[in-house]
């Protein structure tokens, strides 16, 4: 080998170090330093579904209480009852909170009436188990049905409800429990926890049916049953909430996996679901009913 081959070798192998270098130093660079959580409130519930309003306040459900709340300084305030179960919550743009609720289908909640509807109580004709759900930009929803599946009876789907239909489509089944879900920053992928195999799956989302690339996994998750909810940075790192682990897992856009950011050993085990907002990583935690906090120097998916 010549001098100039040489150094041309050295050069490519400092630059792949540096490179996972960085790479290993990703997860101090989402918090800014050392990751730590700080209790937000106890609601003493089941608590999912964590969201933020217009005005920059903390809604949540509680699965067995069957319960919307609402943060109210130091205090959760039930606002509905939905006779239900609810699993997963996002805000619509025009207001409404929409809930998966396993009992009842996919609720819609307007925080200004009070009203209470169900959106949809059934995919193709039959009922479902909703579990969580995210909106595209269009309006579009995706819908995890767990339907009681599990890692023996894959029987779990993903459906999509178009833009203004209270009908939907099934983009995948056979799913050993399908749980959170979350969109790429441009709208081209959908990322899906596969709770009963302890997997995330990616696959094109409904504007991007031509894609040739996946579904595929993205990557396995470490400790606790698997993962729970999830959402994604503007970056397009993945975070998930490793339920029964006490710890929120991240991976790169590339499914490497960046670590697990773990709360602190007074705080349950039982993470359930999370979101980014003005700085934070809020994270709910269902075994004590808790909300907790990271400092982060990230941006959400707008």
């Amino acid at each position: 080998m010549t001098i100039g081959k040489s150094v041309k070798a050295l050069a490519c192998a400092c630059m792949m170090l540096c490179a996972m270098a960085a790479q290993a130093s990703t997860l101090k660079d989402i918090c800014g330093g050392e990751c730590r959580f700080e209790r937000v409130v106890t609601c003493g519930q089941f608590l999912e579904g964590i969201n933020f309003d217009r005005n920059g306040d903390i809604w949540a459900v509680s699965l067995f209480n069957g319960e919307i709340v609402k943060v109210e300084g130091s205090k959760c305030v039930t606002r509905i009852k939905t006779g239900g179960h609810p699993n997963g919550a996002r805000f619509h743009r025009d207001g409404r909170l929409f809930v998966t609720d396993n009992a009842r289908g996919i609720l819609a909640y307007d925080p200004k009436s009070g009203a209470l509807t169900v959106f949809a109580d059934k995919v193709e004709g039959k009922p479902f188990i909703a579990n969580d759900l995210v909106f595209d930009e269009q309006g579009g929803i995706y819908v995890t049905l767990a339907d009681n599946s599990n890692y023996l009876d894959r029987v779990g789907r993903v459906a999509y409800f178009t833009p203004g239909s209270r009908s939907a489509k099934i983009l995948a089944d056979n799913l050993p429990y399908p749980n959170g879900v979350a969109l790429t920053p441009d709208g081209k992928f959908v990322n899906i926890g596969l709770y009963g195999a302890k997997a995330i799956m990616t696959m094109p989302s409904a504007a991007n049916p031509e894609s040739k690339r996946g579904p595929y996994i993205l990557a396995h998750t470490d400790g606790g049953i698997g993962p729970d909810g999830m959402t994604m940075d503007a970056d397009g790192r993945l975070y998930w909430a490793e339920f029964l682990a006490g710890a929120v897992g991240v991976a790169d856009a590339d499914g490497f996996a960046l670590g697990y950011m773990k709360l602190p050993k007074e705080a349950g085990r039982w993470t359930t679901n999370l979101t980014i907002h003005d700085g934070y990583l809020y994270v709910t935690e269902a075994e004590k009913g808790e909300i907790w906090r990271a400092p982060v120097t990230v941006k959400s998916v707008p």
